[in-house]
């Protein structure tokens, strides 16, 4: 019965809820009692079933109260998805649910305000606006939460509603950072702006010695660094040296990034991208290899186990007209004894030469690290191809009959030119790209030294 209970409170069922507590009206009590994670008011408060919700808690207000294995009430759960109407239930049930904290010491206000929930986090403080300064994990506080998660809106509900206590704008966590700390280092402009419009103080030192306005700096481009101290007056005055800031000029001269360090990131960003850019190419082209490896393999072993003709399925002696010949013989072997033998040749190289790129990819080998081994197995491959295409040309000579036997030459010789010229062409394209790789590293061998005497040019 209890398994029907939590599925009508997954839809939402108050008929079947009725008719469960009729048939056992200590149904709820049972539910209290057992270990449950999730109690049914869980399930209809996370899933927003507010009639559901309200017909539960006429019956056993208790449940409101009931925490699951994560510390979560019904509250956290209907805080969290925004559900305003049962969240302002709830709170008519019991106003001190707002003051109860999960696992990581969040009460329903925090989770509202991280998720962004401006119309319940407003419900929650109007009912206990003491809630909002319990302190969660790392010594923050519900303002911390908001910036961290960039919730503006929930950041300047809270400081309108809260902004007289100049103690709480300002706390810190464990780290010593406050609000406006956390907002610098995330570059969120418009909330740096508005918490120094609303008094936050921006001469509190962290825990490592730095202001909101170095944070800022550290990582901010000087454009964006000067734009935003400037539309800031509160922290462009001039302080007390002892408390060890500095004046936003300076502190942005300070901190600015040395133009050669800036080249410097930039040149080591577009190397990494290049080289992302290999390992990409060299995987693709390890699963290309692989893949047409295993098929050319296939294919010569197919042909040298049936060679073009076939095999003789019988004995036979021999006579005056025919030479003798033993079954499982091939035809190709007897009638043409020469092609045979360059038809077996060029099989077996394209053969294991295939069977060679397959065991280049499979023998654990870091071939991915070193380029040399990719081109070693397309070399391969090369080989490979070129020796299945002189096979081809092989077989169709040996199918043709004599009266056609011309044209197929003329035929398997342009077609043996055409493949001639490709293959000039790929190693030329290949020879004029090794060629400008290798001019390149010896230009910048050779300039490298001139670059090191220029002189770089003052910071202004």
């Amino acid at each position: 019965m209890e398994s029907e209970l939590y599925e009508a409170a997954m839809k939402g069922d108050v008929p079947s809820l009725l008719e469960l507590l009729t048939k056992d009206r200590l149904l709820l009590d049972r539910i209290m009692a057992g270990n449950h994670t999730d109690t049914p008011l869980h399930v209809a408060a996370m899933l927003g079933h507010l009639e559901f919700l309200e017909e539960v808690l006429a019956r056993k207000t208790e449940l409101a109260r009931v925490q699951d294995s994560q510390g979560l009430t019904p509250l956290h759960l209907a805080a969290a998805k925004g559900y305003l109407n049962i969240v302002a239930s709830l709170l008519r049930v019991s106003p001190e649910l707002c003051f109860v904290r999960d696992k990581y010491e969040r009460n329903p206000l925090h989770v509202a305000a991280m998720k962004g929930h401006v119309d319940v986090l407003e419900c929650l403080v109007r009912a206990r606006p003491d809630a909002a300064h319990s302190v969660v994990e790392h010594g923050q506080t519900i303002l911390h939460l908001c910036v961290k998660h960039n919730r503006q809106e929930a950041l300047k509900l809270l400081i309108d509603k809260l902004g007289n206590d100049h103690q709480f704008i300002n706390s810190c966590d464990e780290y010593g950072n406050t609000i406006l700390h956390l907002a610098a280092a995330d570059r969120q402009a418009k909330t740096i702006l508005f918490l120094t419009n609303k008094g936050v103080n921006p001469n509190i030192t962290n825990s490592k010695g730095f202001t909101a306005l170095a944070l800022l700096t550290q990582g901010c481009s000087m454009e964006r660094a000067s734009e935003i101290t400037d539309s800031a007056p509160q922290i462009l005055e001039n302080h007390d040296p002892s408390r060890r800031t500095v004046h936003a000029s300076n502190m942005v001269t300070a901190f600015r990034p040395p133009v050669a360090e800036e080249n410097k990131k930039e040149r080591k960003r577009n190397e990494e991208k290049k080289k992302e850019r290999k390992r990409k190419w060299q995987n693709s082209m390890h699963k290309t290899l692989m893949v047409v490896a295993i098929l050319l393999a296939t294919m010569a072993f197919q042909a040298g186990m049936t060679p073009p003709g076939g095999i003789w399925d019988n004995d036979f002696e021999g006579n005056a007209n025919h030479t003798a010949h033993f079954a499982g013989d091939s035809v190709m072997a007897q009638r043409y004894p020469g092609r045979y033998k360059v038809f077996i040749a060029f099989n077996t190289i394209s053969f294991i030469a295939s069977l060679s790129i397959i065991m280049l990819l499979i023998s654990g080998l870091p071939l991915k690290r070193h380029r040399i081994f990719t081109g070693i197995a397309m070399l391969i491959m090369w080989v490979a191809i070129t020796f299945t295409a002189a096979t081809y040309a092989i077989s169709i000579l040996v199918f043709t009959p004599d009266n056609g036997r011309n044209t197929a030459y003329e035929i398997v010789g342009f077609a043996v030119l055409a493949w001639v010229v490709l293959m000039a062409l790929l190693f030329l394209c290949h020879l004029l790209r090794l060629i400008l790789k290798l001019l390149r590293k010896v230009l910048r061998c050779v300039l490298k030294p001139f670059r090191k005497r220029k002189p770089q040019a003052p910071i202004p």
